[in-house]
């Protein structure tokens, strides 16, 4: 479906940079959402190395959800529903390093966006219906170090870890925040299948997060694993359609004085469809991608449409 320099020129200039999309605000935890976002883990072929040099992705991002109940800023709220809306401009660098057989890839991704929420604010026997919304910049997420190598021509693998640094715009007194104010640990091994034959992408990312202390609500969201996959199909050259999903868990419960609600662990899953196109005619140094993920099963955390329009390029 996809002839052999077709398929290297994407491997080179767009396919992984469409991978090192590190994970910036999404569910679970406290306020119902953590540092994971279903989706940001790439597109197409996730464990193939990106080419020599810088690259650039930006994506906008649009999720509309709902929760039952969580824990924001120290107090409980029910029956709640929000929107976010955010940009995020990720830019990644190769250089030409080698270490132990791998290719050392660094990078970081800044953030902003809206925040508009409606709830049920509960404190004590007293309830009160709120709404409110934020527009601003949220915490930035550092790649220190990604490593790529393969087995062959169609087996792709990579091994990448995420700094989430919590410099965005928090006030424990506000409602709404567009950033979560505790760091995120996170390492994630992926691999990838391509066979530029067929035009068949295969592509899974296993992560493993670890978040510290809200020190302003002394909360301290669990631990997640989570599996992200992507099935693609190249109909040509240009243009591929695929099914992306997700599996997501907390291993460890919620803690600290803030946890009113207790250990309050969460998991959810969804799937959806993806449209990919690299024109050819701008040399496969491009990527346009539309996204959207419907997650069928929540508890204890935000459940609702992840929604992306994407644009990557290599420069």
């Amino acid at each position: 479906m996809i002839n052999s320099s077709i398929s290297n020129r994407i491997a080179a200039f767009v396919v992984a940079l469409l991978l090192l999309n590190p994970p910036p605000l999404a569910r679970a935890a406290e306020g119902g959402y953590s540092n994971y976002i279903p989706g940001f883990y790439g597109d197409i072929a996730l464990a193939v190395e990106p080419g020599d040099g810088l690259s650039m992705r930006n994506d906008v991002y649009l999720y509309r959800a709902d929760t039952e109940r969580s824990i924001r800023s120290g107090s409980v709220q029910l029956d709640i529903d929000i929107d976010l809306t955010f940009d995020y401009l990720t830019m990644v660098y190769k250089p030409d390093i080698e270490i132990f057989g791998t290719q050392f890839v660094f990078g970081g991704t800044l953030v902003a966006g809206n925040v508009d929420l409606n709830a049920t604010l509960a404190a004590g026997p007293l309830q009160t219906s709120i709404a409110d919304d934020k527009t601003s910049y949220g915490d930035i997420t550092l790649v220190p170090g990604a490593f790529y190598w393969n087995n062959g021509d169609k087996w792709h693998f990579s091994q990448s870890f995420y700094v989430v640094i919590p410099v965005g715009d928090y006030d424990v007194n506000d409602v709404t925040n567009t950033g979560l104010n505790y760091w995120t640990f996170e390492t994630d091994f992926a691999a990838t299948y391509l066979n530029p034959e067929t035009g068949k992408d295969y592509s899974f990312v296993l992560g493993y997060g670890y978040n510290t202390e809200n020190d302003d609500t002394n909360y301290k969201s669990g631990a997640e694993i989570h599996l992200d996959y992507v099935f693609n199909q190249f109909l040509n050259e240009d243009w591929a359609v695929g099914l992306h999903g997700f599996f997501y868990k907390q291993i460890s419960g919620d803690s600290g004085a803030g946890a009113v609600l207790g250990d309050f662990k969460s998991e959810g899953a969804g799937v959806g469809p993806a449209l990919m196109w690299v024109p050819q005619s701008m040399g496969g140094t491009k990527a346009f991608v539309l996204k959207w993920i419907k997650e069928y099963h929540g508890e204890n955390r935000l459940e609702g449409d992840h929604i992306f329009a994407s644009f990557a390029m290599s420069f």
